[in-house]
């Protein structure tokens, strides 16, 4: 018992220094201030903004919350900080759920929190996105452990700030399918169904109670290609391809390998989490949408970097760092992110040639 209380305590503390670390990111993050921020501020001095024409209107859990607090730029930044600490620490959990060691599920969280998502989202704190990666790997857990009425719950509540944390019981339902575990997984639709359906009420309410529209935007629009189409439309395919690599760099690189290594549970929520993860990227921004998925990513890459020596590791999580401190937080006075990018690819291949060594002798 004193060994648990002791880890405990360790977790939080590790948990909180890294809180520190990304508020102070934030705050040398880029002051530009993108044109979504203008609906999220709107939306926490008002509450209700009649005849919006955006679908950030929808989503109004966040601004909603934070309109408690005095407006200023510094509690959205505070806020993005510690949903991704938090984020960190329930991967840290899950991957010790699914079997990884304590090393591994450290590493894990450490690249979760310095990917690229979760530092741009410090740069644009006016989102759901941050909420949404915290409770990505929460709830996967909470489902995974059976504690069924806990994840639904925290998905019903979460759709107020934004539809994807459904998916991740969807993904724990299609797994324990493929592992013969067909009671959790008719709880687990249960669940998502009940969640949906809040979502779906959620809307009507705001189109047909107060004549919120999403205006202009291409995620409702799946018969004419989603976002995906119109991003592609205006964005070139170098920007596109360079947008897509960015998101995960060289985690790409270790994601198929570590699939190889991991354990049986882990495998069948990464092919569960595939068909999810094609239909955000159609309905959504593709490269900004995957990152949802880190809480799947960040493990199987972390299988693969593991066995390397601690030199290794601590490098290319540093350099992993640098890379999106840079395209992600965008934090300038740092060297341009190519250089770090390209160093973690080495270090990647480094990787894969020591697990190939180990696993031919």
């Amino acid at each position: 018992m004193t060994g648990d209380a002791s880890l405990r305590r360790r977790r939080w503390a590790a948990a909180a220094a890294l809180a520190a670390v990304l508020v102070g990111i934030s705050a040398a993050a880029s002051p530009q201030r993108l044109p979504d921020s203008y609906y999220y501020e709107r939306i926490a001095a008002q509450t209700i903004v009649p005849g919006c024409a955006e679908i950030h209107c929808f989503r109004p859990l966040v601004p909603w919350t934070l309109g408690l607090l005095p407006p200023t730029v510094v509690k959205w930044k505070v806020y993005a900080a510690l949903c991704n600490a938090g984020a960190a620490l329930a991967v840290f959990d899950l991957c010790l759920l699914l079997g990884m060691t304590a090393r591994a599920a450290l590493l894990a969280g450490s690249v979760s929190a310095f990917g690229f998502g979760s530092l741009y989202t410090l740069f644009e704190p006016f989102t759901g996105d941050p909420l949404m990666f915290l409770l990505g790997p929460l709830v996967t857990r909470w489902a995974l452990q059976d504690r069924m009425t806990l994840a639904g719950g925290a998905a019903t509540i979460g759709v107020f700030a934004k539809e994807f944390v459904v998916a991740p019981i969807v993904i724990v339902a299609i797994a324990a399918v493929r592992a013969g575990r067909r009671a959790l997984a008719l709880r687990a639709v249960w669940a998502a169904f009940a969640a949906f359906g809040v979502w779906l009420g959620l809307q009507f309410f705001f189109m047909y109670g107060l004549g919120y529209t999403y205006g202009d935007n291409h995620s409702p629009k799946i018969f004419e290609g989603g976002y995906v189409v119109y991003w592609l439309r205006h964005e070139s395919l170098a920007a596109s391809a360079a947008a897509m690599f960015v998101e995960f760099g060289a985690l790409y690189l270790l994601i198929p390998f570590g699939f190889v290594r991991a354990p049986r549970e882990l495998r069948d929520l990464a092919v569960a989490a595939i068909p999810i993860a094609l239909i955000f990227g159609y309905v959504q921004q593709p490269d900004r949408a995957l990152w949802n998925f880190h809480y799947l990513a960040s493990p199987l890459a972390a299988l693969v970097l593991e066995p390397l020596p601690n030199i290794l590791v601590g490098s290319f999580v540093l350099l992993f760092a640098l890379a999106n401190l840079r395209i992600g937080a965008q934090v300038s006075g740092i060297p341009e992110a190519r250089y770090a990018l390209a160093l973690t690819v080495v270090l990647a291949v480094v990787a894969l040639v020591a697990d190939r060594r180990r696993l031919a002798a």
